[in-house]
């Protein structure tokens, strides 16, 4: 399998700093989001290289790797100072080329590569020089196991994004691990996120998203809905009024003789959506009585029934 280059899946030279790499990689991943490409393997796919590239070339560490050895500084195991003893003196130790388990830590077996897979220094293929001498070829690892595990979220952190530090138990890992995990804006209950080589022995952590109820606002798709009182005189008089969103209140025009339960859209003040406008706001506009009991309300409320010409239910028929 031939090496992937990093910097040619996002588009950027090899000289590019950490800004301008982390620019590039979110305007690519709002472009190719599954979201936004429902449907399209393709773009997944393409997501998905993006996501890779960009979690190698934000990490100086492994950039470093894999700008100086490739992919293969990436595996598991991989020894980067007899690599580059072995690539200043290619046939030392009595004549012998470069030692597989010396390279990669002891762990020949994890090295994934097929037959070319891996250069040695001097120019000729390891797996080939060692099948021509009657070894054996190394034999691929089992993948690593996905690590899964549940993440509770605030109905407002889902939709506004949020960083969290967790205690994970990795297991075959003696102490917890912390991680420090950032909730894109708009993650759905049931979503996940997946982080790369932060699971077990180098496998993904996919986090599971569980968000919890909020008592004024519901979801429904891109959609927020949220119940707003009124009181009569607003609700027969028209008026002018304020409504909390994500980004602050803004005003909302009650039209006259308007009836409890009518419904009202403020478009974009719905759910985030990656690379696209947020979804919609429906306000459903509820009639709210004084809550009061005394002669004066029972007045107030005999002269408006004297106000129905006819019995409101008089149509009501199944």
């Amino acid at each position: 399998m031939s090496e992937r280059d990093f910097y040619s899946v996002l588009g950027v030279p090899r000289t590019a700093s950490e800004s301008e790499i982390r620019k590039v990689y979110k305007a690519l991943a709002r472009k190719f989001h599954p979201d936004k490409n429902p449907g399209n393997k393709e773009a997944e796919e393409r997501f998905k290289d993006i996501a890779h590239a960009s979690e190698v070339l934000l990490n100086k560490r492994k950039r470093d790797l894999y700008d100086e050895f490739g992919e293969h500084g990436l595996r598991e195991g991989f020894n980067p100072e007899m690599a580059r003893q072995a690539r200043g003196n290619p046939r030392s130790a009595g004549g012998r080329g470069p030692n597989l388990e010396d390279l990669f830590g002891g762990a020949a077996g994890a090295w994934s590569g097929g037959l070319g897979g891996f250069q040695d220094f001097s120019g000729g293929n390891v797996v080939e020089e060692l099948f021509r001498r009657g070894g054996r070829r190394p034999a691929r690892p089992e993948p690593s196991p996905e690590l899964v595990s549940e993440l509770k979220l605030a109905f407002l952190d889902a939709l506004r994004g949020a960083e969290r530090e967790l205690q994970l138990a990795v297991p075959g890992e003696a102490a917890p691990r912390t991680l420090k995990v950032r909730i894109p804006a708009g993650v759905r209950d049931g979503g996940q996120i997946r982080l790369r080589g932060q699971g077990i022995r180098g496998g993904d952590l996919v986090l599971k998203i569980q968000v919890e109820e909020h008592p004024q606002l519901r979801r429904e798709g891109d959609d927020l809905l949220l119940n707003v009182p009124i009181t009569i005189g607003e609700a027969y008089r028209g008026a002018k009024i304020s409504v909390p969103t994500l980004d602050g209140e803004v005003t909302l025009t009650v039209p006259k003789n308007t009836k409890s339960g009518a419904k009202l859209r403020l478009r974009g003040k719905g759910a985030p959506r990656a690379g696209q406008e947020a979804g919609d706001m429906i306000v459903t506009l509820q009639l709210r009585l004084p809550e009061v009991e005394d002669e004066a309300m029972e007045r107030l409320v005999g002269e408006l029934e004297a106000k129905y010409p006819a019995n409101p239910r008089a149509k009501l028929v199944l």
